[in-house]
């Protein structure tokens, strides 16, 4: 039985956003689930937030798709963001791989949510 996304929730504050908020922990087991969603929401909509302020764990597959979803939306035109005021070893794991040098990260929801680019 293939792994389910329970502790991944899309949300939608306005037309055009969709935030996917993370809890839990995220690794390769989820990373096809996670790209698909990603994917489907690059086409749907404008600004596209990840906030992983409530994720307890992430590993390389994870950062690798999200790289890969902030490479799409600039192909597409479109802004995506990381929302982050989380545990330390996941934001230990975002610095170490570089992804903050690569993808805008935001700390609050009301900066995540202003449209285009910051």
């Amino acid at each position: 039985m293939p792994p389910t996304l329970e502790d991944v929730q899309v949300e939608r504050p306005a037309d055009g956003t969709a935030v996917v908020v993370f809890s839990g922990e995220h690794d390769l087991a989820t990373k096809d689930e996670v790209t698909k969603l990603l994917e489907s929401l690059l086409w749907e909509d404008d600004l596209l937030v990840a906030d992983f302020s409530s994720a307890s764990f992430v590993d390389s597959a994870m950062l690798g798709v999200l790289l890969a979803t902030n490479e799409q939306a600039r192909e597409l035109g479109k802004t995506f963001r990381l929302q982050l005021g989380t545990a330390a070893i996941v934001r230990r794991a975002f610095e170490i791989c570089g992804v903050f040098a690569v993808i805008e990260r935001v700390a609050t929801r009301e900066e995540a949510l202003v449209p285009g680019e910051q």
